[in-house]
């Protein structure tokens, strides 16, 4: 095993070299771009310059949106590389095979396509656009270069007033992440020949407030000092399950605690960046709750919105693992750091919540459970990987990265 110090003295001089040779540019092997968390919403976040000569803006993270972006088109227009798409035009014919342009008009009209996000009931009415992107990346799996790779991409807006309400007040507007091939997943895969693959490390705010997450396109290796492999050689993974709309599907065959099994009987599993904690079918909750209080013997606390499972801080014989057994036999386990939710000083709430019992999907998995985990959705191979949480390993989320030229 590479000790921690090797491993830091190699990446240090991988740094000098890339910051005195005049000729060397270092390869993009994948984009690796931060993600905060917003302590208000509890939602996270890219920083995106969309367009030249551009200020950075906040956008929120829709996982399972088909939109690849969800802002006003008059902001939009405003970028002076912003180039709108025809309706007819070779792009519009790729990002919508099935778009009539009007005969009744003398002007030639936009491109557009009702899209769905996770946002809103209903699909909105969205204007394809083409502008520059930006996006910060790696040369290896290390660190992230201080300037960003610029590509332009074809992205959209909308003058749905209805729909941008929908995005809470801290962000600029939302990219939308789904599998589709419009996303911004598949434009960036083709242009710069990466392995089509996506990858979430979410940040927590708990004791880690200086340092982002990480958004990566293009694949690993995936370095999270001072742990010295390739995170992805501790995944474990499950097939992602087919979803017309792009969606993130995975199969939850049963939830375990301390030996006790709550069996999941039907209904795939959505992974979403929107749920800020796991939303659960009443009747899986109200199992998980029942098993995880005997299993933990922790004193009861009065309940604090939205969660409804709360406990003392102090006392209690230790947080017992839950396990969410999925379909090929991986376990994605979620310790106290993912489970337990700090709401003052002396309460602690299981990171749950009740979804009722007619949820479109019985289990809902948020961000809360995937902070300080690496999630990897391979949308070519139809498999998703996790590491679990990364805290075992002395390592998160929430890493300071070197930063080369």
């Amino acid at each position: 095993m590479v000790s921690r110090d090797v491993f830091l003295l190699l990446s240090l001089i991988l740094l000098h070299l890339a910051n005195t040779s005049q000729s060397y540019e270092p390869k993009v092997q994948a984009f690796l771009h931060p993600i905060y968390k917003d302590n208000t919403t509890n939602l996270y976040s890219l920083p995106l310059t969309i367009g030249t000569d551009r200020p950075s803006r906040d956008f929120l993270i829709d996982l399972n949106g088909a939109a690849p972006l969800l802002l006003n088109c008059a902001t939009a227009a405003k970028s002076p590389s912003y180039r709108s798409i025809r309706c007819g035009s070779t792009i519009c014919k790729f990002a919508n095979p099935n778009f009539s342009c009007p005969n009744n008009t003398t002007k030639k009209s936009t491109c557009g396509k009702y899209l769905s996000t996770s946002l809103t009931n209903r699909p909105v009415n969205a204007r394809f656009l083409q502008d520059a992107f930006s996006l910060l990346y790696t040369p290896n799996g290390v660190y992230h270069m201080d300037s960003e790779k610029i590509s332009t991409l074809t992205l959209t807006c909308t003058d749905d007033a209805t729909a941008l309400k929908t995005i809470p007040s801290a962000f600029n507007g939302s990219i939308g992440l789904a599998n589709t091939h419009i996303s911004i997943l598949s434009q960036l895969v083709s242009m710069y020949k990466f392995p089509p693959k996506m990858s979430l490390c979410l940040p927590s705010t708990e004791g880690m407030e200086s340092y982002s997450g990480n958004l990566w396109i293009g694949g690993g290796p995936y370095y999270y000092m001072p742990f010295a492999k390739d995170v992805s050689t501790i995944f474990a993974s499950t097939p992602l399950i087919s979803s017309n709309s792009g969606e993130y599907l995975i199969d939850v065959k049963s939830i375990q605690i301390g030996g006790k099994t709550i069996p999941i009987h039907h209904g795939t599993t959505k992974i979403s960046t929107l749920a800020p904690y796991t939303v659960l079918h009443t009747s899986i909750y109200k199992a998980l709750t029942a098993v995880f209080a005997a299993s933990a013997k922790m004193v009861k606390a009065p309940a604090v919105k939205p969660f409804g499972s709360c406990f003392r801080s102090n006392g209690g014989r230790g947080v017992p693992v839950i396990e969410l057994v999925l379909r090929g036999g991986a376990r994605w386990r979620i310790y106290g750091s993912n489970s337990l939710v700090k709401v003052n000083k002396n309460v602690v709430c299981l990171g749950f919540v009740d979804g009722g019992v007619n949820p479109k999907s019985p289990i809902v998995i948020g961000g809360f459970q995937m902070e300080n985990n690496l999630v990897e959705f391979d949308v070519k191979a139809s498999k998703f990987s996790f590491s679990s949480s990364l805290l075992l390993h002395n390592t998160s989320c929430s890493i300071s990265r070197f930063f080369g030229m």
